[in-house]
């Protein structure tokens, strides 16, 4: 696949932004818009005020013609074409890289092997390698719920390139590659991770995978905050400071650590389970 460094923008380059809307959604807006604003006006009450709310705002859609809702349920140029060359319906796609100040060789050795990444996430419990290829990982997850996903290591004609994806029967099938380089001026190992979902329940899923993308992007971020912590210090000062019944999975919190990263936030996708497989 073409390498596409800007994986979470929403618009082609050159094309007209996501959520713009066709002559005949424009038509259709403006009018349901005014006729729920008549009506709201003669209804009155709470009932009217939430008619005259929806009526301005199908107003406004059609003046603008954008629509923020269009927007949020149009899959990237990367996830369109990941969809077609995987035969997915759909794609839900997140990224992050970080540089780590450790030669290429290391870091590969490192993230290739399951057991050295989970100890060093707050929300793994355990990571049970089933075969030579094949992990569990075994997740904390809200209200105090336990979920499991396996993984499948496979080759790759690259050797700087790792990738694994989940069994064929999983509900929410996902698509991890990870990429090194070495970092200009010998300033390390560059690693990009590419996170890829095929959401279930087709548009309603994509657009959840969409609404919860901060927690998701913030779980890859410290992935590889704390894999470059452990590779370059020898321990992750943040690591598993919580109490033992802390089941805060996305762990969107504050006072931890600040690793520079080498881009801003990626906010597409969403790599939560959506339960046991």
């Amino acid at each position: 696949m073409t390498d596409q460094p800007l994986i979470s923008t929403h618009t082609r380059p050159g094309a007209h932004r996501s959520g713009t809307m066709t002559k005949a959604e424009r038509t259709l807006s403006l009018t349901a818009g005014v006729a729920l604003l008549l009506h709201g006006w003669r209804k009155g009450g709470l009932g009217g005020a939430l008619q005259i709310a929806a009526g301005a705002y199908g107003v406004f859609r059609g003046t603008t013609g954008h629509c923020a809702l269009k927007q949020a349920l149009t899959p990237t140029p990367y996830e369109t074409q990941f969809s077609s060359e995987h035969q997915w319906p759909l794609s839900e796609a997140i990224t992050r890289s970080i540089t780590i100040l450790r030669p290429l060789e290391e870091v590969s050795a490192f993230i290739a092997r399951p057991e050295n990444i989970g100890p060093l996430l707050r929300w793994v419990d355990s990571v049970e390698q089933l075969t030579p290829d094949t992990a569990r990982w075994n997740l904390r997850a809200p209200a105090g719920r336990r979920l499991q996903c396996t993984l499948v290591q496979s080759d790759t004609q690259d050797p700087h390139v790792l990738h694994w994806k989940t069994p064929g029967d999983a509900r929410w099938a996902h698509d991890i590659t990870v990429s090194l380089t070495p970092a200009p001026a010998g300033r390390g190992t560059q690693v990009k991770a590419v996170v890829v979902c095929k959401p279930a329940l087709g548009k309603l899923g994509y657009g959840l995978a969409r609404a919860i993308s901060v927690f998701s992007d913030k779980a890859l971020l410290n992935a590889l905050q704390a894999v470059k912590q452990q590779l370059e210090t020898g321990e992750v000062s943040n690591n598993r400071l919580r109490p033992d019944q802390d089941d805060d999975f996305f762990y969107v919190h504050a006072g931890t650590d600040h690793v520079a990263t080498d881009h801003s936030s990626a906010k597409t996708g969403v790599v939560i389970e959506g339960g046991p497989h």
